[in-house]
């Protein structure tokens, strides 16, 4: 049986992100072991953030003239060129962070370009079903890679996370060649589209900086609180050992996958801003209970349940972000969107860090609370204006129907 194009791209994605995700999760405790703060320990996270940054600005553009297979396939081939090198400069600091730099370039592009192929390959009305599908493969990739660097880093220590992240690389390569990425030559957009007053309207529109802010809250929380404030948490305040937390954050991520899932389904069927409300809503009283949590089924509760909304709010945003642009814009509306992703995946270490550092876990993760209730709110109200000439279609006993 052959498998579709955008299924094998889809398998890649949980190859690669298990990789990064994977090695994401060692960097902190990398930085830790050579003597720096909770809070200095996330900078590989929020630098990895920074070049996430401008990837997605860079990517939204370059996606808007070349292939998105092209450029899936190059975010790869840099990837692992990149964690080669740098695995033999582990002892100098600023190659470390400078890496970590480049990655987060390549991961970006790698994320948007799978969502747009995904895109460009669904019809209308199966359009959040298609998003849901790579999303979940995405998080298939974020559950597994924290189990996997949990045991690695216990048996190799940190020190093998550039390994840990190249390895996988290779073999969603091969899935990504097989699939005929590197063969694709489709540009869905004229070469004569002005980008720059596309962007510029797009972030005039209340719709947009709602859904733009919707999925930096979820971003800024999940990156947050799973790869700094919960393993330190379960770490240094409950005595489990590092193998266990990788377990414990692995389990979450895969609710996150579910949530992003059936989240894609969701869209289809009750409209994208209603699942960015329910997945912003889901996580306000999960920041209540977390440090609350004694024991294993206490703690990942509340963590499995919050990273769900997580999932419902990543792929709501993104499916009427694509939905509510305009035909010229679509890729620059996900390369700006995505570059809020980002900036939740960089800020979110630092900020959950200086949270537990300054203020405690229980009064830190309460405060996590505090702005996911205010994030909430801006939504519902910004979400009520829909954009000029929005049209969507939604599934109704199996039949597409346009609202």
């Amino acid at each position: 049986m052959k498998l579709a194009p955008l299924t094998l791209i889809s398998c890649a994605a949980v190859f690669e992100i298990a990789g990064s995700s994977g090695a994401a999760m060692l960097a902190p405790f990398f930085m830790k072991a050579h003597g720096y703060s909770i809070t200095l320990a996330s900078v590989p996270l929020f630098v990895n953030g920074v070049g996430r940054v401008c990837s997605d600005l860079m990517s939204g553009v370059l996606a808007s003239y070349f292939s998105s297979g092209v450029l899936i396939v190059a975010a790869t081939l840099s990837a692992i060129a990149i964690s080669i090198l740098a695995n033999f400069f582990l002892d100098y600091t600023l190659v470390f962070l400078g890496a970590f730099t480049l990655l987060g370039i390549t991961e970006a592009m790698f994320a948007l370009s799978i969502r747009k192929i995904a895109f460009e390959q669904s019809a209308p009305g199966q359009q959040g079903r298609a998003q849901g599908q790579v999303a979940a493969a995405l998080g298939i990739g974020f559950s597994a890679g924290p189990l996997i660097g949990g045991f690695v880093g216990k048996v190799f220590g940190p020190e093998a996370l550039f390994a840990l992240y190249a390895l996988p690389q290779l073999a969603g390569l091969i899935l990504l060649f097989l699939a005929g990425a590197h063969r694709s030559r489709e540009v869905t957009q004229e070469h004569t589209v002005k980008l720059w007053s596309e962007g510029k309207q797009l972030l005039r529109q209340t719709w947009f900086l709602t859904t733009a802010l919707a999925i930096f809250q979820s971003f800024l929380m999940l990156v947050g609180v799973t790869r700094i404030a919960f393993p330190f948490l379960a770490v240094h305040q409950r005595g489990i050992g590092l193998d266990w937390v990788g377990t414990m954050v692995s389990i979450s991520r895969l609710t996150d996958t579910f949530g992003r899932y059936t989240g894609g389904r969701l869209c289809d069927r009750i409209t994208a801003p209603r699942v960015i409300l329910l997945g912003v809503g889901i996580g306000v009283p999960m920041f209540l209970l977390q440090p609350y949590g004694a024991g294993a089924l206490t703690l990942i509760l509340p963590l499995a349940i919050m990273t769900m909304g997580f999932g419902y709010t990543n792929v709501g945003a993104t499916t009427f972000a694509l939905q509510s642009a305009g035909s010229n814009a679509k890729a620059l509306a996900l390369g700006l969107t995505r570059a809020f992703t980002s900036l939740g995946n960089g800020l979110g270490p630092l900020i959950a860090g200086a949270l537990v550092q300054s203020l405690g876990y229980e009064m830190g993760f309460h405060a996590m609370a505090a702005l996911s209730a205010a994030v909430f709110l801006l939504a519902w109200v910004g979400l009520k204006r829909k954009p000029a000439g929005f049209q969507c279609s939604i599934l109704k006993d199996g039949v597409s129907t346009d609202l």
